[in-house]
Protein backbone atom coordinates (compact mmCIF):
# COMPACT_ATOMS: atom_id res chain seq x y z
CA UNK A 1 0.00 0.00 0.00
CA UNK A 2 1.50 2.94 -1.04
CA UNK A 3 0.64 6.08 0.89
CA UNK A 4 1.70 9.72 1.59
CA UNK A 5 3.39 10.35 5.24
CA UNK A 6 0.67 10.55 8.25
CA UNK A 7 2.59 13.67 9.07
CA UNK A 8 3.63 15.59 5.83
CA UNK A 9 6.82 17.14 6.35
CA UNK A 10 7.57 15.74 9.38
CA UNK A 11 11.05 16.71 11.23
CA UNK A 12 11.49 12.96 12.74
CA UNK A 13 11.63 9.60 11.40
CA UNK A 14 12.34 6.21 12.99
CA UNK A 15 15.01 3.82 13.32
CA UNK A 16 16.30 0.35 15.01
CA UNK A 17 18.33 -2.45 14.48
CA UNK A 18 19.60 -3.90 11.00
CA UNK A 19 18.42 -7.45 9.95
CA UNK A 20 17.78 -10.16 7.49
CA UNK A 21 14.63 -11.50 8.02
CA UNK A 22 14.21 -11.99 11.57
CA UNK A 23 13.97 -10.00 14.94
CA UNK A 24 16.45 -8.42 16.70
CA UNK A 25 16.19 -6.51 20.04
CA UNK A 26 18.32 -3.91 21.12
CA UNK A 27 21.22 -5.16 22.46
CA UNK A 28 21.94 -7.90 20.04
CA UNK A 29 24.52 -7.77 17.39
CA UNK A 30 23.12 -5.98 14.35
CA UNK A 31 24.02 -7.58 10.55
CA UNK A 32 24.04 -4.09 9.21
CA UNK A 33 26.79 -1.96 8.39
CA UNK A 34 29.67 -0.81 11.21
CA UNK A 35 28.30 2.09 13.18
CA UNK A 36 31.90 3.59 12.98
CA UNK A 37 34.57 3.31 10.44
CA UNK A 38 35.27 1.15 6.98
CA UNK A 39 32.19 0.09 5.49
CA UNK A 40 31.98 -3.71 5.46
CA UNK A 41 32.71 -5.97 2.49
CA UNK A 42 29.59 -5.30 0.10
CA UNK A 43 27.65 -9.16 -0.03
CA UNK A 44 24.53 -9.66 -1.24
CA UNK A 45 21.58 -11.46 1.10
CA UNK A 46 19.94 -14.37 -0.35
CA UNK A 47 18.05 -14.51 -3.30
CA UNK A 48 14.05 -14.39 -3.11
CA UNK A 49 13.22 -17.87 -3.13
CA UNK A 50 15.77 -18.33 -0.49
CA UNK A 51 14.09 -15.82 1.61
CA UNK A 52 10.78 -16.55 1.11
CA UNK A 53 11.77 -20.54 2.43
CA UNK A 54 13.06 -19.21 5.30
CA UNK A 55 10.44 -17.07 6.13
CA UNK A 56 7.83 -18.49 8.49
CA UNK A 57 4.21 -18.12 8.56
CA UNK A 58 2.37 -14.84 9.69
CA UNK A 59 2.49 -12.32 11.30
CA UNK A 60 6.44 -12.86 9.39
CA UNK A 61 5.85 -11.31 5.74
CA UNK A 62 8.12 -11.26 3.41
CA UNK A 63 8.68 -8.05 1.24
CA UNK A 64 10.30 -7.90 -2.03
CA UNK A 65 11.75 -4.63 -2.92
CA UNK A 66 12.43 -3.85 -6.73
CA UNK A 67 12.97 -1.25 -9.53
CA UNK A 68 13.54 -1.35 -13.14
CA UNK A 69 14.09 1.47 -16.01
CA UNK A 70 17.02 2.74 -13.96
CA UNK A 71 19.87 4.48 -16.27
CA UNK A 72 23.72 4.27 -15.69
CA UNK A 73 23.53 3.04 -12.68
CA UNK A 74 24.09 -1.12 -14.35
CA UNK A 75 26.94 -2.60 -11.63
CA UNK A 76 25.96 -0.32 -8.65
CA UNK A 77 25.22 -2.33 -5.21
CA UNK A 78 21.35 -1.57 -4.57
CA UNK A 79 19.92 -1.89 -0.61
CA UNK A 80 16.28 -2.14 0.14
CA UNK A 81 15.04 -2.09 3.83
CA UNK A 82 11.48 -2.16 5.76
CA UNK A 83 11.33 -0.62 8.93
CA UNK A 84 9.03 -2.45 11.20
CA UNK A 85 7.74 -1.03 15.11
CA UNK A 86 8.91 -3.92 17.69
CA UNK A 87 5.86 -3.39 19.62
CA UNK A 88 2.43 -2.23 18.93
CA UNK A 89 0.81 0.65 19.98
CA UNK A 90 4.38 2.56 21.11
CA UNK A 91 4.23 5.24 18.61
CA UNK A 92 5.93 5.87 15.44
CA UNK A 93 8.75 8.02 16.97
CA UNK A 94 10.77 5.29 18.60
CA UNK A 95 13.74 2.76 17.46
CA UNK A 96 12.12 0.21 15.00
CA UNK A 97 13.82 -3.51 13.86
CA UNK A 98 14.93 -3.31 9.45
CA UNK A 99 14.94 -6.09 7.86
CA UNK A 100 17.78 -5.47 4.99
CA UNK A 101 18.12 -6.94 1.60
CA UNK A 102 21.17 -6.16 -0.90
CA UNK A 103 22.04 -7.18 -4.51
CA UNK A 104 23.37 -5.84 -7.52
CA UNK A 105 21.60 -3.50 -10.46
CA UNK A 106 22.22 -5.53 -13.64
CA UNK A 107 20.35 -4.61 -17.00
CA UNK A 108 18.87 -1.61 -14.92
CA UNK A 109 17.09 -3.40 -12.49
CA UNK A 110 17.40 -5.29 -9.04
CA UNK A 111 15.18 -7.44 -6.91
CA UNK A 112 15.80 -8.35 -3.19
CA UNK A 113 13.69 -10.21 -0.62
CA UNK A 114 13.73 -9.43 3.00
CA UNK A 115 11.69 -11.14 5.88
CA UNK A 116 10.14 -8.85 8.85
CA UNK A 117 9.07 -11.02 11.60
CA UNK A 118 5.75 -8.51 12.70
CA UNK A 119 4.44 -5.46 11.71
CA UNK A 120 3.67 -5.53 8.04
CA UNK A 121 0.07 -3.68 8.45
CA UNK A 122 1.48 -1.35 11.57
CA UNK A 123 2.79 1.61 9.34
CA UNK A 124 6.09 0.38 8.33
CA UNK A 125 8.56 2.17 6.51
CA UNK A 126 10.40 2.15 3.84
CA UNK A 127 14.31 2.99 2.61
CA UNK A 128 16.35 2.03 -0.47
CA UNK A 129 19.58 3.43 -1.84
CA UNK A 130 21.67 2.51 -5.16
CA UNK A 131 25.32 3.59 -4.22
CA UNK A 132 27.00 4.46 -7.33
CA UNK A 133 28.96 2.27 -9.75
CA UNK A 134 32.38 1.67 -8.50
CA UNK A 135 31.79 3.32 -5.09
CA UNK A 136 32.85 1.35 -1.79
CA UNK A 137 31.61 3.95 0.80
CA UNK A 138 27.87 4.13 2.81
CA UNK A 139 27.82 7.84 2.83
CA UNK A 140 25.05 9.65 0.86
CA UNK A 141 28.33 11.18 -1.35
CA UNK A 142 28.10 7.22 -2.61
CA UNK A 143 24.56 7.06 -3.13
CA UNK A 144 23.25 7.66 -6.71
CA UNK A 145 19.50 7.05 -6.01
CA UNK A 146 17.86 6.75 -2.50
CA UNK A 147 14.05 6.65 -1.13
CA UNK A 148 12.65 7.16 2.24
CA UNK A 149 8.98 6.19 3.04
CA UNK A 150 6.45 6.21 5.68
CA UNK A 151 3.94 3.31 4.65
CA UNK A 152 0.05 2.69 6.63
CA UNK A 153 0.68 -1.01 5.26
CA UNK A 154 2.87 -3.42 2.87
CA UNK A 155 1.49 -5.82 0.52
CA UNK A 156 4.49 -7.10 0.19
CA UNK A 157 5.77 -5.99 -3.19
CA UNK A 158 7.24 -2.71 -3.22
CA UNK A 159 8.41 -0.98 -6.73
CA UNK A 160 10.42 1.96 -6.39
CA UNK A 161 11.21 2.37 -9.89
CA UNK A 162 9.71 5.66 -10.00
CA UNK A 163 11.36 7.11 -6.98
CA UNK A 164 14.40 5.52 -7.63
CA UNK A 165 14.79 7.18 -11.49
CA UNK A 166 14.78 10.66 -10.17
CA UNK A 167 17.61 12.41 -8.59
CA UNK A 168 17.00 12.99 -4.83
CA UNK A 169 17.63 16.11 -2.85
CA UNK A 170 20.45 16.27 -0.23
CA UNK A 171 17.82 15.41 2.72
CA UNK A 172 16.26 12.73 0.95
CA UNK A 173 19.39 11.29 0.65
CA UNK A 174 20.66 11.39 3.84
CA UNK A 175 17.50 9.84 5.22
CA UNK A 176 17.73 7.03 3.38
CA UNK A 177 21.18 6.21 4.28
CA UNK A 178 20.29 6.99 7.67
CA UNK A 179 17.84 4.06 7.36
CA UNK A 180 20.20 1.39 6.60
CA UNK A 181 22.06 2.09 10.55
CA UNK A 182 20.75 0.70 13.25
CA UNK A 183 22.13 3.70 15.87
CA UNK A 184 20.54 6.02 17.70
CA UNK A 185 22.21 8.34 20.03
CA UNK A 186 20.91 10.76 22.58
CA UNK A 187 22.89 14.38 23.50
CA UNK A 188 21.24 16.83 26.22
CA UNK A 189 22.95 20.37 25.81
CA UNK A 190 23.19 22.24 29.68
CA UNK A 191 24.09 25.55 30.99
CA UNK A 192 22.39 27.81 28.62
CA UNK A 193 21.57 31.34 28.76
CA UNK A 194 18.38 32.15 31.03
CA UNK A 195 16.84 33.74 27.93
CA UNK A 196 16.72 31.13 26.05
CA UNK A 197 13.87 29.34 28.60
CA UNK A 198 11.02 28.19 26.74
CA UNK A 199 13.00 28.87 23.46
CA UNK A 200 12.12 26.18 20.59
CA UNK A 201 15.36 24.72 19.43
CA UNK A 202 16.21 22.28 16.56
CA UNK A 203 18.73 20.17 16.26
CA UNK A 204 20.57 17.76 14.03
CA UNK A 205 23.36 15.39 13.97
CA UNK A 206 25.90 16.33 10.69
CA UNK A 207 29.43 15.54 10.04
CA UNK A 208 31.72 15.52 6.87
CA UNK A 209 29.98 12.26 5.40
CA UNK A 210 26.98 14.08 6.21
CA UNK A 211 26.37 17.28 5.62
CA UNK A 212 22.84 17.55 6.09
CA UNK A 213 20.93 16.18 9.27
CA UNK A 214 19.17 12.73 8.39
CA UNK A 215 16.67 13.63 11.46
CA UNK A 216 15.80 16.92 12.80
CA UNK A 217 14.32 17.25 16.14
CA UNK A 218 12.59 20.10 17.80
CA UNK A 219 12.48 21.08 21.82
CA UNK A 220 11.89 23.73 23.80
CA UNK A 221 14.49 25.03 26.50
CA UNK A 222 14.02 23.76 30.04
CA UNK A 223 15.66 25.01 33.23
CA UNK A 224 18.37 25.78 30.75
CA UNK A 225 18.64 22.31 29.26
CA UNK A 226 17.51 20.65 25.95
CA UNK A 227 17.16 16.88 25.42
CA UNK A 228 17.42 15.42 21.95
CA UNK A 229 16.85 11.39 21.28
CA UNK A 230 17.73 10.59 17.61
CA UNK A 231 16.27 7.38 16.47
CA UNK A 232 17.77 7.20 12.95
CA UNK A 233 20.54 9.89 12.76
CA UNK A 234 23.08 7.59 10.63
CA UNK A 235 26.23 6.26 11.37
CA UNK A 236 28.97 7.92 13.88
CA UNK A 237 31.68 9.31 12.36
CA UNK A 238 34.91 10.79 14.00
CA UNK A 239 33.94 14.35 12.45
CA UNK A 240 30.33 14.35 13.86
CA UNK A 241 28.94 17.80 15.18
CA UNK A 242 25.70 18.95 16.15
CA UNK A 243 23.81 22.05 14.66
CA UNK A 244 21.35 23.71 16.11
CA UNK A 245 18.99 26.53 15.97
CA UNK A 246 17.00 28.83 18.07
CA UNK A 247 13.74 29.34 16.26
CA UNK A 248 13.24 32.56 17.82
CA UNK A 249 10.67 34.15 15.49
CA UNK A 250 8.86 30.75 16.11
CA UNK A 251 7.75 29.91 12.26
CA UNK A 252 9.16 26.62 12.15
CA UNK A 253 12.08 28.14 9.59
CA UNK A 254 15.71 28.84 10.08
CA UNK A 255 16.10 32.15 8.43
CA UNK A 256 17.21 35.27 9.40
CA UNK A 257 14.93 35.68 12.46
CA UNK A 258 17.07 32.81 14.21
CA UNK A 259 20.18 32.14 15.30
CA UNK A 260 22.40 29.35 15.37
CA UNK A 261 25.23 26.90 16.54
CA UNK A 262 27.78 24.05 15.20
CA UNK A 263 29.58 22.51 17.92
CA UNK A 264 31.69 19.17 17.63
CA UNK A 265 29.98 15.84 19.09
CA UNK A 266 31.43 12.82 18.03
CA UNK A 267 31.03 10.07 21.10
CA UNK A 268 29.28 12.62 23.52
CA UNK A 269 25.96 11.91 25.58
CA UNK A 270 25.93 15.83 26.93
CA UNK A 271 27.13 19.78 25.87
CA UNK A 272 28.10 22.58 28.01
CA UNK A 273 25.61 24.98 26.41
CA UNK A 274 28.02 27.54 27.63
CA UNK A 275 30.55 26.59 25.17
CA UNK A 276 28.31 27.20 22.53
CA UNK A 277 28.87 30.22 19.66
CA UNK A 278 25.71 31.12 18.39
CA UNK A 279 25.67 32.97 15.01
CA UNK A 280 23.20 35.40 13.40
CA UNK A 281 22.91 36.92 9.96
CA UNK A 282 25.10 35.29 7.01
CA UNK A 283 26.93 33.06 9.44
CA UNK A 284 23.61 31.18 10.15
CA UNK A 285 23.11 30.13 6.35
CA UNK A 286 25.90 27.11 7.16
CA UNK A 287 23.54 26.05 9.99
CA UNK A 288 20.50 26.32 8.14
CA UNK A 289 21.60 24.44 5.33
CA UNK A 290 23.05 21.58 7.72
CA UNK A 291 19.59 21.24 9.13
CA UNK A 292 17.49 22.00 6.02
CA UNK A 293 14.20 22.10 8.23
CA UNK A 294 11.92 22.47 5.15
CA UNK A 295 13.50 19.76 3.09
CA UNK A 296 11.67 16.95 2.45
CA UNK A 297 12.88 13.90 3.57
CA UNK A 298 10.32 11.28 2.17
CA UNK A 299 10.03 10.41 -1.79
CA UNK A 300 7.16 9.19 -3.00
Amino acid sequence: MHTRSLVAGALFVSLGVVHCGAAVTPGEAPSGPPAVGAPAVFEPTPDCAAVRAACGPAPQQVVRGHAEGLVGVDGARAYFAVRYLLREGQGLNVPHGVALGRTVVRGGAFETCVCIPHGGNLYPQLAAVVFSPGSTGETSQDAARAMFSQRYATLGDEDASRVLAMTPSPAQREAAVAALSDRTHRLSVRGLDGAMEGGQVYAGLVSDERSVAAQVLGARVTRGALTYEWIMPGRAHPTEGVALVQDRNNNRRCDAGDRGALAPAAGLAELDGATLSWVEGRALDAVCRALSIEGEREAF
